[in-house]
């Protein structure tokens, strides 16, 4: 494959989180469906989440090891699995064994910090594109 997946994926979460968010402050004023919306919302975050740190694992190989974008890298990655941490303990509060309930102060608050985290691992995730070139394909001379 000539163009990373990784950034192909991480749209999905990125969105379904960052909506969830708004969600979880929204349900506050507007009530329980928009509460029930920002659960499904996390569960699809948390889902493809899970695809695109994969495909950002596997990809990670192709960084030198010694290299500043390897120190971005690993910033990235360990802010991504925060971010994942938070939005998955947010899920789990409003969990009644399978059932979706109305967020709790506390599942906003992990929802909020987590959109805190997922905008630094974008940050970092940017840093390794625009001043690395990490996963830019080079022109190829024909």
């Amino acid at each position: 494959m000539t163009h990373p997946l990784h950034p192909v994926l991480v749209h999905f979460p990125i969105a379904a989180w960052f909506f969830a968010t708004i969600g979880d402050v929204a349900s506050l004023y507007y009530g329980e469906q928009v509460g029930w919306v920002a659960g499904v919302l996390l569960v699809i975050g948390v889902i493809t989440a899970v695809l695109a740190m994969v495909a950002g694992l596997l990809e990670l190989a192709r960084i030198d090891q010694q290299s500043d974008a390897m120190k971005i890298a690993n910033q990235h990655m360990i802010l991504a699995m925060v971010s994942w941490s938070l939005y998955s303990i947010s899920l789990f509060l409003r969990l009644d064994g399978t059932t979706l309930m109305q967020p709790s102060s506390a599942a906003i608050l992990f929802s909020i910090l987590g959109l805190i985290s997922l905008c630094a691992a974008g940050w970092y995730g940017g840093r390794l594109v625009f001043e690395h070139a990490i996963g830019v394909q080079q022109k190829r001379d024909n």
